[in-house]
């Protein structure tokens, strides 16, 4: 590893360390400092390459565990931040050359150009970030020992001790914190995923910026989808929610990453087929306003980016 990179990876791991102490030690407005905690770890490994990302998961895990005192608060930030950003970083510069004929000879003087390259796609990387969502969440949890029969008494007890003043009946109470705990599964790995996917753009904008970005740009409206094989990874977790116990928390983990995921190709979808058309900026505001305000439109996408997902790739006759 060059010098250059190590102490990239070396800043990267302390800086994703500060950013998500705050949470750690419950410090007000750490929640949003902890968002951005994968960026610095996914700009090492973006710019300086994947040595660089895992060095710096290494470091942030070395420098929480050792500041707190506390082995399992290393290792929150390395299950939720540190590597999966260090996975996606080294999976988003995967590349290969493309088989074709030699280069032509450059003039005398001047460097050979550069051998075109096969980037690893958009779908590989949002499939790896739904599939780095659920581990990481499973790792959580067992980390934390979550246990719904355990939590839901006290998230209950919690709300009811405040029922007075918000003018919340006990019973309310108890059935709100009964859907917290239900929800909790789905929603805790969706939030990862939409966390990781922005971090990532972000993280790309601003390498590109630097220069140090090797991979070119992608046009993620054409190029945001999920492979197949997602499907029935989907399927199987959905039918595993019904199931009482681990297995069924273990398949709402999972249906709430690929639940994400699948929206954010029926979004990409979206952006694509209004290309070109006169109401585009119109259309796409109201979509985004509608989620925003209502929630319940994301449903949508999610069942548009499953029939994206299932419907056969087009033909290169029909492309032509």
């Amino acid at each position: 590893m060059k010098f250059d990179a190590l102490l990239t990876g070396l800043a990267a791991g302390a800086a994703t360390a500060l950013l998500f102490a705050g949470l750690v030690v419950q410090s007000p407005g750490a929640l949003g400092l902890a968002l951005i905690a994968p960026v610095p770890v996914l700009l090492a490994s973006l710019g300086w390459g994947s040595k660089a990302g895992f060095l710096a998961a290494a470091t942030a895990f070395i420098a929480i565990a050792a500041f707190l005192g506390s082995l399992n608060a290393g290792l929150t930030v390395l299950l939720s931040a540190g590597l999966p950003s260090a996975i996606l970083g080294h999976v988003a510069g995967l590349a290969r050359p493309i088989d074709g004929p030699e280069p032509a000879p450059t003039p005398f003087g001047k460097a050979p150009a550069a051998p075109a390259m096969d980037w690893y796609p958009v779908s590989g990387i949002l499939f790896a970030i739904a599939l780095l969502a659920t581990a990481a969440c499973i790792g959580l949890g067992w980390l934390i020992g979550y246990d719904p029969s355990e939590v839901g008494p006290a998230v209950a007890a919690a709300l009811q001790a405040q029922s007075d003043a918000s003018g919340v009946s006990p019973e309310q109470a108890a059935e709100l914190g009964r859907f917290v705990v239900a929800a909790v599964p789905f929603v805790q790995p969706a939030f990862l995923v939409l966390t990781l996917v922005i971090c990532l753009y972000l993280s790309a904008a601003i390498t590109r910026l630097s220069g140090r970005l090797p991979r070119p740009k992608d046009d993620l409206p054409a190029t945001t989808t999920l492979p197949r094989l997602a499907l029935p990874i989907f399927a199987v977790a959905l039918a595993a929610c019904f199931l009482p116990g681990t297995i069924g928390l273990l398949g709402a983990v999972a249906v709430g990453s690929f639940s994400c995921a699948f929206t954010f190709v029926g979004l990409a979808s979206v952006h694509r087929r209004t290309r070109g058309r006169a109401a585009r900026g119109l259309l796409l505001f109201t979509t985004y306003a509608a989620i925003l305000l209502l929630s319940f439109p994301l449903l949508a996408f999610m069942v548009l980016g499953l029939f994206e997902t299932a419907k056969p790739p087009a033909s290169p006759a029909a492309n032509a």
